[in-house]
């Protein structure tokens, strides 16, 4: 039995499988190998994939952990962004293709911005070498991948454009809009000196001037029932839509509980015991104590001088810590404040009333008013006392309202004469300066802020005299809202700043902006903003007024691409606006055309010449510069396909960049929505030709 035992513990029938070479074979019955090989990529494969390469700038993500898949890299670029992507197993990277240099530069800041999700490589043409069995056992060397595509080097611009660009390198016009008032019109006898002897309106602006082109709301009939609220020149002004009941024709002036004292003419119910006459406190009752005892108990009805007994608070800069509502903005950083105590208030609006209910029988202008006169001002049936500034233009008089402070613009015919009584009257507003608020643009955004700080609001005020403008006259504070404990200068100075986009946000489109079209008709006076299509047949315009603010307008878009935007290098998408540097400034664009050299071009909104610009000179539009289009393509009717050079040196002699010119007539097509003006001059000198 023990020799049977020992037989049997040798036997291991799978011995003989496992250790006999021959059998360790990963065939079936047929011979045929049952272990997939990696397939090598076909040729026609690889030529593809060099082919695309060439065409589509990319980037190699290589897989450094399980976390980067095909579906996070699609989440972290974007899918606008990516155009074709291809994961290589072997060399486990992925190729992530895009459509032009744009979106690669988009994508570029995207993983400098976040460095620790993913690291990449920039991708350029480069020989294909695949590891197979033809590249282990050739000799030949491998070549040394190129250098990174850098995006603020410069190369040679592409001039095989689709999108015409603009000729010669002309800067872009500047305009300056004259002041309204000078030192000369405070010469020693003058009614400016006579009437503003501190001389606040020397360095008085206007500039709400987009409000006379019909860009913004300028009313609104719903916010207060049976009131029209009209948003003019930094104020607001209410307009009662009811009509007024008739006056009541009585003389006397007993009333029974509460009356108006007939000193200040402010209710009270204070009387006389005999004779009834209303009075508010002793002050009152002394300035007419004479002639109240020479009626009293007689039933005569007490009459008195204009002048008697009128007690106004002295008007000036209520001190510091004072509560205070605002009555207009001249400018982002000048309000004009008054004081909010209850004897201000009750003698504001007693002057407000006094002006209307007198002003209903002035008398119109017959001439011209003279610079410094205090003349009425007639607004929606509302009248109102003005100092006139500047009469330079008799269709553009402007004028202050005293009583407010804002700067309005008129004609002679809703002009009035103003009394010796009414101009002697006190003026409460005075103009004072936001600390830490700069002078902006007034844009929609802080317009629309400036008309909802109406006077219901009350601002505590507070301010060091030491902390005086001496070249302006006004006096620096700071305001903070009393109900909600909300700073004014911080308010605004975080809505006229603007912000820097993300380069992964949606761009903006050039409709997201107003646009204030041409006037059109007979002799049109324009200003000729660019000139560099004359061979095209057209050229940029818009009026003299709006050309002012274009202007106005590149202060804050200096500021912006100077101190703001800190991206490097931006590619705008197709279609989108963007900040772009020409000639060493900052101005609003549009990419037109988008090329790999790094040049996509851009139209220059503002003017309307075409630029290649380089990527590192452009930045992302921000979203606070909703301010509107103001330039007008206009079509020069009679230009020759192909003017020849004489025809284009007599066009740019006739409409010189930055001058104005009078058309005899502008056209307007509605179906195309395009402006054009004819030529007389040009069709007599292509006759003689």
């Amino acid at each position: 039995m023990e020799s049977t035992e020992d037989e049997w513990c040798a036997f291991n029938p799978m011995a003989k499988d496992y250790y006999e070479e021959g059998g360790n074979q990963y065939t079936n019955e047929s011979g045929q190998n049952l272990i997939d090989e990696a397939p090598v990529p076909p040729k026609d494969e690889k030529e593809q994939r060099v082919a695309k390469q060439a065409k589509y700038p990319y980037l190699v993500v290589p897989k450094s952990n399980p976390y980067v898949t095909e579906k996070m890299l699609i989440n972290f670029f974007g899918r606008a962004l990516i155009k074709e992507m291809e994961f290589r197993r072997m060399s486990r990277v992925y190729f992530i293709y895009f459509e032009n240099i744009g979106s690669l530069e988009a994508a570029r800041q995207r993983v400098e911005r976040y460095p620790n999700l993913i690291k990449c490589v920039t991708g350029r043409l480069q020989k294909e070498h695949d590891i197979n069995i033809e590249a282990v056992t050739s000799k030949e060397p491998i070549p040394k991948p190129g250098p990174a595509i850098s995006p603020t080097e410069r190369t040679a611009v592409n001039r095989n454009r689709d999108v015409p660009v603009s000729s010669g390198e002309q800067k872009h016009p500047e305009f300056l809009r004259p002041p309204l008032v000078t030192k000369a019109d405070y010469q020693i006898g003058s009614l400016l000196a006579t009437n503003d002897a501190t001389k606040r309106y020397l360095n008085v602006k206007y500039e709400f001037t987009l409000e006379r082109h019909d860009v913004y709301t300028l009313k609104d009939e719903t916010r207060i029932p049976q009131v029209t609220l009209h948003f003019r020149s930094g104020r607001t002004i209410p307009v009662t839509t009811v009509a007024a009941p008739e006056e009541d024709k009585t003389e006397t002036l007993l009333e029974d509980g509460v009356s108006k004292c007939v000193v200040c003419q402010n209710w009270t119910d204070t009387f006389c015991k005999l004779c009834k006459m209303p009075f508010c406190d002793a002050s009152c009752f002394a300035d007419v104590a004479e002639q109240h005892k020479q009626t009293c108990g007689k039933g005569e009805i007490l009459k008195l001088d204009e002048k008697v007994g009128r007690k106004f608070p002295k008007p000036g800069l209520p001190p510091s810590g004072s509560k205070v509502r605002i009555t207009a903005f001249e400018q982002t950083n000048v309000v004009y404040v008054r004081s909010a105590d209850i004897q201000v208030d009750v003698a504001y609006y007693t002057v407000l009333m006094e002006v209307m209910m007198l002003g209903k029988s002035a008398s119109k202008l017959q001439s011209g008013p003279l610079c410094g006169q205090i003349v009425l001002y007639k607004f929606e049936g509302h009248m109102s006392r003005a100092l006139v500034l500047n009469v330079d233009d008799p269709k553009d008089i402007y004028v202050v309202g005293i009583d407010f402070g804002s700067v309005e613009v008129t004609q002679l015919d809703d002009l009035y004469e103003c009394s010796s009584y009414l101009a002697g009257l006190p003026c409460y507003p005075v103009a004072v300066k936001l600390r830490g608020v700069p002078r902006r643009f007034v844009g929609p955004n802080i317009r629309e802020i400036m008309y909802e700080l109406d006077q219901s609001l009350v601002f505590d005020m507070k301010y060091s005299k030491r902390e005086y403008d001496f070249s302006k006259g006004l006096q620096i504070v700071v305001m903070t809202e009393i109900d909600i404990n909300r700073s004014l200068n911080r308010l605004f100075k975080t809505i006229i700043t603007p912000v820097e986009p993300s380069v992964s946000d949606l761009g903006f489109k050039e409709d997201c902006l107003p646009y204030i079209p041409l006037s059109f008709g007979k002799n049109i006076e324009v200003v000729v903003m660019d000139n560099t299509f004359l061979k095209c047949g057209f050229v940029y315009c818009t009026s003299r007024d709006l050309a002012y603010e274009v202007s106005k307008m590149q202060r804050d878009i200096q500021e912006y691409g100077e101190k703001i935007a800190k991206c490097a290098t931006f590619a705008p998408p197709l279609n989108e606006l963007c900040i772009a540097k020409y000639e060493g400034k900052w101005s609003r664009g549009l990419s037109v055309e988008l090329m790999g050299d790094g040049y996509p071009s851009i139209l220059f909104i503002d003017y309307g010449n075409i630029v290649p610009t380089h990527v590192t000179d452009i930045r992302p539009y921000p979203p606070q510069f909703i301010f509107p289009i103001m330039t007008t393509q206009l079509d020069l009717i009679g230009v020759p396909e192909q003017p020849t050079n004489e025809q284009i040196e007599w066009l740019e002699h006739y409409y010189p960049t930055g001058t104005g010119i009078t058309c005899s007539e502008i056209i307007y097509c509605k179906e195309n929505n395009t402006y054009s003006t004819r030529i007389d001059k040009l069709q007599e000198l292509l006759s003689l030709d």
